[in-house]
């Protein structure tokens, strides 16, 4: 018994058959003429009227009226209607090889003069611009048809091209994100910095704290790793002479998925020179408003049916206040004892204060930060590559940008003593030994960097993809990843 999928193919398979039988190539290797983009016919009717234009697309619907044809044409821009009619002898041979050969979700050309339908022709469709078809190519054939309609999230995911080709909005997401980063690229160069590329394999990891993932490289005879970050390399090259990096790097974690985290994920770090995380504050809250407003046409966004409002200035929270506000104690006051009482209570273990701080945080006031907020000020233990507060004793200048409670940016005013550094990692190191598997690596490489010298510089990692996500209404951070991470499919 064939699958349904076959039994569909099947039809596609006897109308490419039979094309060739009658010496047209489903597949032909020739270009086609193409004279404009179908918006461009539709706006500019007045001036194509009985002219002839060249539309390229796929198929997307057709309908028969009376001895007519009218069939959509879809190209990236829109679609436009195409007719095909007997000629002026009453041959409908065209019309007749249309039936047996050509379906939706075709590639065509199509040639031929610019009209609109009138009402005693097609009551339906009356006054739409038309392509009156005078001659038609098969350009590529389809052999399965296009769903009408794809609801399922999980087929979405896994057949991306289906899910673009049926939700026209989700095509638009994708275009919307392509251009958010084509903003942010523009505005980093006019910040003076310039666009690297760094390791993404390499035979240790840093940056961040997460597990990473291994593999192994034949020829050298060693395990290499999945970049977690670029963040250390982007330093080097600060430490090297430049003023000013960026990369949008694709980056990979070997942790927990829900609806915010990706195995492999898209962020953009920034590193520039003699600035701090005051400055980088400021650019990064001007940067999003700036997309918001000029890409998505307004700073409130609608999320998940909640406004949010992207206008400047942002808020600035202090970690101990929000504990404050939350919790009702005073974490600068509170003994460690008390600390890991009140988070034994919240279902929270460990024996760091500066970790059990953050979590605590992370519970309570995190979901709440709805508008753009940045919160500032991390107990130093928990930031092992970020320079101490100026002011405030045990704390680093160091921010975590919420949105709708997400996590959506990270920054440090950088540590650049290399003798405070080579005594973190070392921290590191003794976190790592006592079982902390996300804890970093040493670098030594990137110490010794530091001690020829590297300037005061603030830096900041931004997320592509939770961004996409609340500025295109995505509930899920698949939904703004064309081919997420998923378990194979068992057969």
């Amino acid at each position: 018994m064939p699958s349904n999928i076959e039994a569909l193919r099947e039809g596609g398979l006897k109308e490419a058959a039979y094309l060739e039988e009658i010496g047209i190539n489903p597949y032909p290797p020739e270009m086609p003429e193409r004279t404009h983009m179908n918006s461009e016919v539709v706006a500019a009717f007045d001036s194509l009227r009985d002219q002839r234009v060249a539309v390229v697309g796929r198929i997307t619907a057709i309908r028969a009226h009376g001895k007519r044809i009218f069939f959509d044409v879809t190209d990236e821009s829109g679609k436009i209607q195409a007719m095909l009619t007997p000629d002026e002898s009453g041959d409908d041979s065209s019309l007749q090889l249309f039936k047996k050969g050509f379906s939706v979700g075709d590639f065509v050309g199509v040639s031929g003069n610019v009209m609109k339908t009138r009402a005693n022709v097609m009551k339906t469709r009356a006054g739409e611009v038309t392509v009156d078809t005078s001659e038609l190519k098969m350009l590529a054939k389809s052999l399965l048809p296009i769903p009408e309609e794809l609801r399922d999230t999980e087929t979405r995911n896994r057949k991306r091209y289906l899910d673009l080709l049926v939700n026209p909005e989700v095509l638009e997401r994708f275009k919307f994100r392509s251009k958010m980063v084509d903003y942010m690229r523009r505005r980093f160069q006019e910040l003076g910095c310039y666009e690297v590329e760094t390791p993404i394999l390499d035979t240790t990891y840093g940056g961040a704290t997460a597990r990473p993932f291994t593999t192994y490289h034949n020829t050298l005879e060693t395990n290499l790793f999945l970049r977690i970050s670029n963040e250390l390399y982007l330093k080097r090259l600060i430490a090297g002479g430049f003023e000013g990096v960026f990369e949008f790097s694709r980056d990979f974690r070997n942790e927990g998925m829900d609806r915010t985290h990706n195995p492999e994920f898209t962020q953009v770090e920034l590193y520039k020179a003699y600035t701090d995380y005051n400055w980088m504050m400021d650019k990064s809250e001007q940067l999003m408003s700036g997309i918001a407003q000029d890409l998505a046409g307004s700073t409130h966004i609608n999320y998940m049916g909640r406004d949010i409002d992207f206008s400047t200035p942002w808020r600035r929270l202090s970690i101990y206040d929000g504990i404050r506000e939350a919790y009702g104690f005073d974490p600068e006051t509170a003994s460690e004892d008390e600390v890991r009482r009140i988070a034994l209570d919240e279902g929270i273990e460990g024996d760091d204060v500066g970790y059990l701080l953050v979590e605590l945080f992370d519970k309570r006031v995190a979901p709440t930060l709805i508008n753009p907020t940045f919160v500032i000020d991390y107990p130093e233990s928990t930031s092992p590559l970020t320079k101490k507060h100026r002011t405030k004793p045990g704390l680093v200048e160091r921010f975590e940008c919420y949105v709708d409670g997400m996590e959506v940016m990270n920054c440090y005013t950088e540590l650049n003593d290399p003798r405070k550094q080579r005594e973190n990692f070392e921290a590191e190191l003794r976190r790592r030994s006592a079982g902390d598997e996300e804890a970093m690596l040493m670098d030594d490489d990137f110490v010794i960097a530091m001690e020829y010298g590297m300037p005061p510089m603030g830096g900041i990692g931004i997320s592509i993809d939770r961004f996409t996500m609340i500025f295109t209404n995505a509930e899920h951070i698949r939904e703004v990843i064309l081919f997420p991470t998923m378990k194979p499919k068992q057969r």
